[in-house]
């Protein structure tokens, strides 16, 4: 069993209230899986896990009475958690109606950058990623948020690397296909990347 905390940002209507509705539940809405305002616009529930991976949405119904008025659920397909091998507590940080995409690429030293650079909305400019040092393995990382209204759609990038050590050195990776079923997994492939010839 795993404790899970939730955390979704959304304002609502004074009133209204966030619900998580899942798969442990039978998606009912009731008051034991309603959310906490923390802040105007934050909401947190914390529960307990019992199977291996849990599908959920949010839904926004009535505070007090979830099911005596509309209930307003989370457009799109079911979101997806799969628990932590090691039983320990997680943070989920959602945004309403937005999936998050988190990449990461290992770095090879200190002095080097990395660029992702896409042709969908969440990447209409290339995102500077972050260099990470943690107990000696370097890698770059970013993160961003894809409308729901994009969630069924096939994303495709690229990774442009400069080694700046000692002699400036530009890469630029094949295309990677992220397809819909990778989405919820961590995924670690092979990339091939390409010097950018200097003319």
């Amino acid at each position: 069993m795993s404790q899970i905390k939730f955390c979704l940002r959304l304002q609502v209507q004074f009133g209204l209230g966030v619900y998580l509705a899942c798969s442990q539940n039978n998606w009912n809405i009731d008051q034991s899986y309603r959310m906490t305002c923390i802040q105007s616009n934050l909401w947190e529930l914390v529960i307990q896990i019992t199977d291996e991976e849990l599908d959920y949405k949010y839904v926004i119904a009535d505070y007090d009475n979830p099911l005596q008025h509309t209930q307003i659920w989370e457009r799109g397909n079911n979101r997806n958690l799969i628990k932590s091998k090691s039983n320990k507590s997680q943070t989920i940080k959602d945004i309403w109606e937005k999936r998050k995409i988190s990449l990461k690429l290992m770095a090879l030293n200190k002095n080097s950058l990395a660029i992702v650079i896409g042709s969908f909305p969440a990447l209409s400019s290339p995102v500077q990623m972050k260099l990470l040092d943690k107990k000696s393995v370097m890698y770059f990382t970013t993160r961003f948020y894809i409308d729901i209204i994009y969630s069924n759609q096939v994303i495709q990038f690229q990774y442009y690397l400069l080694i700046k050590d000692p002699t400036p050195i530009e890469f630029i990776s094949t295309p990677i296909t992220l397809g819909i079923s990778d989405r919820n997994q961590e995924k670690c492939q092979a990339i091939s990347f390409y010097r950018i010839a200097i003319c």
